[in-house]
């Protein structure tokens, strides 16, 4: 009889010593998805918290900013809202969107993002006749749990078009007397009387690419936010994240 190996296969087809796993092995990561956020287990939600979204595109991906394609990604915006998502506040940006979002349950949230980015990314991929991956990743969530970490995500969201207007130098002057039209900006209505932007103003980006968010139904994002600091001012610039 051959001699055999403890080593080798057992009986039963198993080894009998245990396997070293090899340095770098396993399918590599592919350049444009390093850095991604791994597939971690969501937080448990609170009904009552507000959650604010962001999502960004992959490199070379077209500007959704574009104005067909800030058109159909609001268009989406508003089919979802009408579908009982709770999408409050958004803003849409070359590469990423924010969002101020309310859900029941964690599930509910996790659905209701999926059904949103996907109808968005079939959507920009069909007018700029592209195919593949349009967003990088799982989306980013941070859940709002105080009056001022809400009034800053308001601030971050509803301006978030101007922060990238003053970071790549444009005037001042104007920024600061302009409503992003790719955004629910001009659907606010909870401006400071001293500081609120002027009626033809809203009604002027009101008709641009871009629709009302639902109706907030938390008390945070109703009404709580003003405990952080007051009414909105119109003059106010997000803090970096």
């Amino acid at each position: 009889m051959p001699n055999v190996s403890m080593n080798q296969l057992s009986l039963f087809g198993r080894s009998t010593s245990k396997a070293r796993k090899r340095k770098k092995a396993g399918r590599k990561a592919r350049p444009e998805r390093i850095g991604f956020m791994r597939h971690a287990t969501r937080p448990a939600h609170e009904a009552s918290h507000p959650v604010l979204v962001t999502i960004r595109c992959v490199d070379k991906a077209p500007s959704l900013r574009a104005e067909l394609v800030a058109r159909a990604i609001t268009a989406q915006i508003e089919r979802a809202i009408r579908r009982g998502v709770g999408v409050v506040h958004y803003t849409i940006q070359d590469n990423h969107l924010h969002l101020m979002v309310e859900a029941s349950d964690r599930t509910r949230l996790a659905r209701g993002m999926q059904l949103l980015f996907s109808r968005i990314a079939f959507e920009v991929n069909r007018l700029a006749e592209r195919h593949g991956r349009l967003f990088r990743d799982r989306h980013h969530r941070r859940a709002l749990t105080t009056p001022t970490e809400t009034r800053n995500a308001l601030v971050y969201v509803l301006f978030n078009g101007r922060k990238h207007r003053f970071q790549r130098g444009d005037d001042p002057g104007y920024i600061i007397t302009w409503i992003d039209p790719c955004s629910s900006t001009a659907w606010f209505d909870g401006w400071s009387r001293d500081y609120a932007p002027t009626r033809d103003l809203l009604a002027r980006t009101r008709a641009g690419p871009n629709v009302c968010g639902a109706k907030p139904r938390t008390w945070l994002a109703r009404e709580g936010w003003q405990r952080g600091g007051g009414l909105l001012r119109y003059d106010e610039l997000p803090r970096s994240r």
